[in-house]
């Protein structure tokens, strides 16, 4: 095998398929990359069993050919390299780089036949989507995906289809984000999207319109362009009936300036738990009284500010943080909060019409101590 390849380029490629290589594993062969040429064009392959990429390069090609070799240091090597065309060979196993720059380098190669084969996706089922509406469902959702692997369901975001809509929804149990965007699909199950893999697709082009095709089997799913495809395992499921924690109607609406509200939050809760985060919302006809208590630092805190509230008064514990986090994700000006009692779940959400995402937050009970 001999090639020519574009050093820039070349090394964006590397960067991004080494995405794929695992920091630890007992399979030695995952720590490399499968390079194959054919005529003028270059597959770089990489995986760690859960997730694939294969990026596909123009190159000036010299000589068919496949070979593996060690990723971590093919792209150390390239990374150094001036910015001169990259030459590779291979001679039996032996891998040699070389450079205008009069560098040259030789690594061991290995047997591509030892190499993993490209995931089976069976009889998939595929469609379109731009990907500014992929990175839009991801935007409104990552945040909620669960770290505990002991509830391996809520470790991705749930993608289905509902009423002619592309859907996803994550949650840990304590906040949950959902979003949806219209898409023409054929009808299928909805599935569990790994959120590493969903990352590396977020980055498969700079073109936020790029429209990405999306084949999903019955344990695999591939995302793909003309050059970049990405292959992942499904999150087994099933994932929970999250549709029983929304409300379906409400008593008790708010709204407010959301800037407003955030930066009153952020200073009344400099003294709530370190822990627990709790900030105390009393919720009343034209105000919101915001107020926290540190029983540790012997200290407390409080603010109003003004709403626009249906309702009778109530008091309602809130994780400052997580309250704060949901209002980064949404741009209006003013939100809403919609909820029936202190315990039950609340639903915010922007201040339009027809919105089509929102987050709930399960409010936290205010003890009498205050923590």
């Amino acid at each position: 095998m001999k090639f020519e390849a574009n050093k820039p380029v070349f090394l964006d490629a590397l960067h991004m398929a080494c995405n794929a290589i695992p920091n630890k594993t007992t399979l030695q062969i995952l720590y490399n990359l499968l390079l194959k040429l054919e005529g003028n064009s270059l597959e770089i392959r990489a995986t760690d069993l859960d997730m694939t990429i294969v990026l596909k390069l123009q190159v000036e090609g010299h000589k068919d050919g496949e070979i593996v070799i060690n990723a971590k240091k093919l792209l150390e090597v390239v990374k150094e390299l001036p910015d001169f065309p990259v030459v590779v060979s291979v001679d039996d196993y032996m891998v040699t780089i070389k450079s205008e720059s009069g560098f040259h380098c030789n690594l061991t190669g290995f047997d591509a036949g030892e190499y993993p084969s490209l995931p089976d996706l069976g009889s998939a089922k595929g469609f379109q989507v731009p990907l500014s509406d992929l990175r839009f469902l991801s935007e409104k959702t990552a945040f909620a995906v669960s770290t505990d692997y002991s509830r391996m369901s809520l470790t991705g975001g749930y993608c289905e289809f509902k009423d002619g809509n592309l859907q996803m929804v994550a949650t840990d149990g304590h906040r949950l984000g959902k979003a949806w965007t219209a898409v023409q699909a054929p009808a299928q199950p909805g599935v569990i999207l790994p959120p590493k893999a969903l990352s590396q697709i977020l980055h498969m082009s700079e073109d936020k319109e790029q429209l990405i095709q999306v084949d999903i089997g019955s344990a695999n799913a591939r995302f793909g362009t003309e050059t970049i495809t990405v292959f992942t395992k499904l999150i087994e499921g099933p994932y929970p009936n999250y549709e029983n924690v929304i409300p379906k109607g409400f008593s008790k609406t708010m709204k407010a300036n959301r800037e407003h509200l955030s930066s009153v939050i952020r200073r009344v809760a400099t003294m709530a738990n370190a822990k627990t985060r709790l900030v105390v919302f009393g919720f009343d006809d034209r105000s919101l009284a915001l107020s926290a208590k540190n029983q540790d630092l012997g200290g407390d805190s409080e603010e109003s500010v003004p709403i626009e509230y249906t309702g009778d008064p109530v008091e309602v514990g809130i994780n400052a943080n997580y309250i704060l986090e949901v209002f980064r994700l949404i741009h209006t000006e003013e939100v809403v909060f919609k909820f029936n009692n202190p315990l039950g779940a609340i639903i915010v959400e922007p201040a339009v019409e027809k919105p089509n995402y929102f987050f709930i937050v399960m409010p936290l009970r205010i003890l009498k101590d205050g923590q």
